[in-house]
Order: structure tokens, then sequence, then C-alpha cells
């Protein structure tokens, strides 16, 4: 049931002080309202209808073409304040914020020393594996009186919800989901030998397990056997840290998480898979540079944008970014295949990971029931879908699969079957450790440093000392 907000009671001592002090002031400087800003909620002084105004300060952090993760709160806002005045509320709200366009560890680094201070924002975008660290931290707080008995939770597909639950508790409201294809140039299959009918039939074969990664290695190497790439280009994977490379875990049946003990998985078997995975491409077959890892982002988007290389993984926000900045154009679009990513195993279908992006409200708003109307009202199908259209990221409502505009995006309608086959990073507080000594012994194999076999050694000894039995190790 919505609160009512009291109405600021105007003393003796007010008017005495508005006399004095305030018709002084405006007489010399004019008219405007003016509120002290602070990094949380800031609160106008009620106008002479009595209504206040509260502020809500805000991070969000996206490329330009994610530019509607602050704009959709802003339209949110406007929606918002219409139903407070329709019931009477003596409130309204505003949205101040920026879209940070900065890297991930900065964002979040920025957001927990805002934080430490006393100076956090009333709401935060970030990724849903921050749910469990933050929440354990205090910086975040549950949501769950707000959005259970809400019509939005069950609009919105019950994996999502999922992702944000951490001890029983929703911690964060999805904004957006994504799936991480594999893509490919038919036109380079086609220079090695491959049939329209062929071409065609690769998502379905690797949807339904027909075919594997050993596979995709193979047709990489062919494709540089037979000129339509040059060495070392058959296969790329992203040149960054980040978690896709779980997906390759995952192909090989990996587990990161036991939800009865609550504790952190790591599977020995599925990380060697991985690793051979990985050695094989960038060692044996030499199909993806060893010095791959490690590059710049740009370079990469243009080597792969320019068709130089036959397989490479990515997300599917990442098509808004290539056709507004690495000339992906309708021709080439027609040109870009996109599959699963194939199982490591004969018969298992492919996978893919969604990451999902998620507004928290911290807990120092002042203000956290109506911070929480504001997200539900930004969670609405036609602000999702601009969103989704815009900077290339999937339906998170049910609704939204029908909705005319997302239908006929083609690209993004044709991968939402993806998020059926998703796996999610886990929410443990302590990922972050396991995240780094995974990616480290990666490295390591791709550049040859280290043989598979003592790379998940390596791991394994780093997180038995550094989780201890915050780890189960099978």
């Amino acid at each position: 049931m919505m609160r009512t907000y009291p109405r600021v009671r105007v003393s003796r001592w007010w008017s005495v002080w508005v006399l004095l002090v305030l018709i002084p002031s405006l007489l010399v400087s004019g008219c405007a309202t003016t509120s002290k800003e602070t990094n949380g909620t800031s609160a106008q002084a009620p106008g002479s209808d009595g209504v206040q105004t509260v502020t809500f300060s805000v991070m969000v952090v996206g490329k330009p073409t994610e530019r509607y993760r602050l704009e959709n709160l802003k339209a949110a806002a406007e929606r918002l304040n219409k139903k407070l005045e329709q019931e009477g509320q003596p409130v309204r709200v505003r949205v101040e914020g920026k879209l940070e366009d900065r890297p991930w560890e900065e964002y979040k680094q920025k957001f927990i020393l805002a934080s430490e201070a006393g100076k956090a924002p009333d709401i935060v975008l970030s990724g849903h594996e921050d749910v469990a660290p933050w929440s354990e931290a205090g910086h975040i707080i549950a949501l769950d009186e707000y959005v259970r008995n809400n019509p939005v939770y069950q609009e919105l597909f019950p994996n999502l919800w999922e992702a944000v639950t951490y001890k029983g508790k929703i911690w964060g409201i999805p904004q957006d989901v994504e799936a991480r294809p594999l893509y490919f140039w038919k036109s380079l299959l086609k220079k090695a030998g491959w049939s329209d009918a062929d071409i065609e039939a690769l998502p379905d074969r690797i949807r339904s397990g027909a075919f594997t990664l050993d596979d995709l290695l193979k047709v990489a190497k062919d494709l540089q056997d037979k000129g339509a790439v040059e060495p070392a280009m058959g296969f790329w994977t992203r040149p960054q840290p980040g978690p896709d490379f779980y997906l390759f875990y995952f192909a090989y049946g990996g587990e990161m998480y036991d939800a009865e003990s609550g504790k952190l998985v790591l599977d020995r078997q599925a990380l060697l898979n991985e690793y051979r995975f990985f050695a094989r491409a960038a060692q044996e077959d030499k199909v993806m540079r060893p010095t791959l890892i490690g590059t710049d982002w740009s370079i990469w988007h243009r080597t792969v944008m320019g068709q130089k290389v036959g397989f490479f993984h990515g997300g599917s926000w990442q098509v808004a970014e290539w056709k507004d900045k690495y000339g992906l154009t309708d021709d080439k679009m027609r040109d870009l295949g996109y599959a699963l990513i194939p199982s490591g195993e004969k018969g298992r279908p492919g996978v893919t990971l969604s990451h999902p992006l998620v507004y928290m409200v911290t807990a120092q708003s002042k203000h956290p029931e109506l911070a929480a109307r504001l997200l539900i009202e930004a969670t609405a199908p036609d602000l999702n879908t601009r969103h989704a259209v815009e900077s290339g990221h999937l339906a998170i409502l049910k609704s939204q699969l029908d909705d005319p505009e997302y239908r006929k995006s083609g690209f993004l309608h044709a991968v939402s079957y993806m998020v059926e086959h998703a796996k999610f990073l886990p929410l443990h507080s302590q990922f972050g450790t396991y995240d780094q000594a995974v990616y480290r012994g990666l490295t390591a194999v791709v550049a040859g440093q280290m043989t598979p076999e003592v790379a998940v050694e390596t791991v394994v000894k780093q997180l038995q000392g550094q989780l201890k039995d915050e780890v189960i190790i099978r």
C-alpha cells in the first residue's frame, strides 16, 4: 500500500523567518528557488502549494548508445509525478545524474568510495554480481516489500529475479539483459566451401549440440588453411577481462555455485577442458593470437568488423556499437551470422551467458519507497523496448516480445531465444577473488606460460588458500 507523505507543518516561527529573511532575499536575488545539493537525496523547501520536490541522485554507466539507462529514469520521474498528483501526495521527484562511460572497475570503485564516505547516490546501476558484496557491506537495501506485490514482479522473466535474489531477498530491479553469441561471417565460410544451406543450418546445429567446440576449432583452422582468413584469425575471444570466458567453462558442464550451501564451486575437469580448449586455439592449432588478450578494444572491434576474423564472440549489445562506430551496414548485417556458444560435448545444447544490469537503491537514500517506485516506473515495456532497440539488449518483460518496435528490430527478436539457454554469474560476496584466480590461469595458458594442467592446480591452490571453506572443489 502506498504510504501518505506528510505535509510539512508551517509553524509561527517559519512565518516570522519568511518575513525577516526569505522575502528580503528574494527581493535582492529574484524569485529562484534553491536547494542544498548533496551526493544523495536532496529536497527543496515546499512551495506555496505545500508540494516538496525530492531530487534523486543516480549513478549510471554506459556508452552513448545506452543513454536510456539514464533517460528512462527521467521519463519515469515524469510518470511517477503524475501518479503522485492524482494520489494527492504533497511530493514530486526529479532525477539528477549523468551517463558515465568509464571502465567498470573504475566506476564500481567510485561507488564504493562514495558509499564508505557517506556520499552515495540514491540509485546505482551495476552488474547483478554486485548484489552480494554490496548487500553484505550494507551499501544497498532489499526491495521485496516494494516489488513482490507489484505487477512488475509477474511481468519480468522469472530467471531475472533469480539473478538479483541473494539470501532469499531481492536487492535490485533488472534494467536490461543480453546474450553473448558466437558471431561468424557467412561470406568467409563460403570461401572455405560451405553452402548456403550449411551456413543457415549452423545455429540450429549448435543449439541441438550437433556442432561442438571441437568442431569450431576445426572449422576455424580450415578457414585459415583455405585462405579465407589470415593465420591466427580463425577464432577470436574478447580481448579484455570479462565474464564471457566462463561461457567455455559452462560449455563443458562446469558449475560455479552450490545453492544448498551458498558456496562457490570450482569443477576441476570443466576448468581443465576450458583451458585445454584455449591452449589448442592459441598454441596448437594457432587459430587465435597468443597475445590477443590485452589488445585494445578499438583494435579488436575494427578487426572483427573488417571481416578479417572467421569466428568471434561478443555481446548482443555490441551490434548497436558496431553500427554506431565501426561500419556495420545493413549489407554487412545480412552477412553476419550468430549462434549460441557450442557445447563442449556432443548432444548437449549450446550456451550463452547473460549479465543483467540492475538498478539498486542505496542504504543512504532518505526516500527508499519513492526511489523504488521510480525504478518500477522505469521498468515499463515501452521504455525498456526503446532502450533494447537502440542499445542492442534483449527484452526483460514478457510483453516486450509482442511489441511491434521490438519485433521490428530483427536481430534482437532473432536472438531472444538465447536467454532460455543463459547462465548467470554466482551471487557470492567473494566471487571477485574466484574470478581473478580463474582469469589469471586462463591468460597464462593462452600466452603459453603454463600448461592447462599446471594452471588448474595453481588456481585450485589459490582458491583453497584465499577462500578456504567458501569454495567447493569438485
